[in-house]
């Protein structure tokens, strides 16, 4: 499976977890000129941008550890301008990264709520 399968994979995989979860989706893949947000979500009120970390192996480490600093910071700013075009700026707004394993079977699923 190519990478663009695999996070294809992981990104349905998120959706559906947080669907039984009761969250509402609200947007995918949203891209702007500073990037993309995996999923935004609405969680009893809260608005939610969730990253979906997707790996086949721990060969490289857990996924959720390749959410680092400047990636955080990156995720901030486009939040921030998803809040603005919606006019959501009043919402709480949590930010949540969901680590996907799948090479077990069924797929291993860590929910880091307010990971940062």
């Amino acid at each position: 499976m190519n990478r663009k399968a695999v996070g294809q994979k992981g990104e349905q995989l998120a959706c559906d977890f947080l669907k039984e979860k009761g969250y509402r989706i609200l947007d995918r893949n949203h891209r702007s000129r500073l990037g993309e947000i995996d999923i935004v979500c609405n969680d009893s009120g809260a608005i939610v941008f969730v990253e979906v970390k997707t790996r086949t192996s721990n060969r490289f480490g857990l996924p959720a550890e390749s959410v680092g600093p400047q990636k955080q910071k990156r995720l901030r700013r486009l939040a921030q301008e998803y809040l603005i075009t919606h006019q959501l700026e009043q919402c709480d707004v949590r930010f949540d990264v969901l680590s996907i394993m799948l090479s077990s079977e069924p797929p291993a699923i860590e929910h880091i709520y307010g990971a940062f």
